[in-house]
């Protein structure tokens, strides 16, 4: 069968109502959602120098209790800290 144009359906037209109702629904979602607990990821690397860089990312809402975020990037930051040395023991740099 060939596919013309009377063949295929017309798309559906989108309505001022659809969309109010669409961007009302995300905004609902947005403001309702649960608060995220505190995180953070820590990146211990070298650069071509040799030299030990480290990246700190925290991820935490505003309301968020400062203990629970001091919790959270030195529980990050421990982890780094003993891959790092781990791989470190295992490849030491040599510059």
């Amino acid at each position: 069968m060939s596919d013309t144009a009377t063949d295929r359906e017309a798309p559906k037209r989108l309505r001022a109502a659809d969309v109010i109702e669409t961007l009302e629904t995300a905004l609902h979602n947005v403001t309702n959602r649960p608060t995220a607990e505190p995180s953070a990821s820590v990146e211990i690397t070298r650069n071509a120098k040799g030299e030990v860089q480290h990246a700190v990312k925290v991820y935490a809402p505003a309301s968020a209790d400062s203990e629970a975020v001091q919790r959270a990037t030195a529980m990050a930051y421990d982890q780094a800290t003993a891959a790092f040395d781990a791989l470190n023991t295992l490849h030491p740099f040599g510059g």
